[in-house]
This record gives C-alpha cells, sequence and structure tokens, in this order.
C-alpha cells in the first residue's frame, strides 16, 4: 500500500511515480487528428481517482494535465514531473 496523496494534493504526482504499483488507469479514448494523438485515462491511486489528458505529437508528451478531484488540476507548467508520469502510462499500453 503506497503513501496517501494529501488533500491539498501537494506532491501529487511525485508520490504515484514512487509508488507506481497502486496506481492504475484505463483507457477512455484515444484520438488522431494529423501527427497528433490524444488521450485520455481515467486515473485511480489510494484515495484518489481522476483523469489524465494528453496530447502526444512527434513521440513527445505537448500538453497533459491531471485532475485528481482535489480541486487543483496539475500541468506540465506547474509540475514538469507529470512528463514522466505520462511516459510511464504510455509506455503500459504496449
Amino acid at each position: 500500500m503506497g503513501k496517501s496523496i494529501p488533500a491539498s494534493g501537494a506532491g501529487a504526482i511525485r508520490i504515484i511515480l514512487k509508488n507506481k504499483k497502486d496506481f492504475h488507469f484505463d483507457l477512455r479514448s484515444k484520438e488522431q487528428e494529423g501527427t497528433r494523438t490524444s488521450y485520455i485515462f481515467d486515473v485511480f491511486y489510494e484515495n484518489v481517482s481522476g483523469t489524465l489528458n494528453m496530447a502526444v505529437e512527434d513521440g513527445e508528451i505537448r500538453i497533459a494535465a491531471m485532475n485528481l478531484g482535489l480541486g487543483k488540476v496539475i500541468t506540465l507548467s506547474n509540475d514538469e514531473n507529470l512528463r514522466k508520469l505520462g511516459t510511464y502510462v504510455l509506455s503500459q499500453l504496449g
């Protein structure tokens, strides 16, 4: 059992990355538009659930946002670790 994410959402991505075995996700949709692929995942970790939205172009995550229902949306501009989590999620799609 991994460490719970505090109600403030502080350090959420770092906590999830350290406890990947407790992080679960389901692909809700995948859309292709030109060279850009957009993904929406339902995500679950310990005491929170939410969504992860990503846009990938030329193999690079260009846009990412995670809403964990804690009143805070995590984006690449406020947590660069989101790129690492996105890369992990995409690698698990197979």
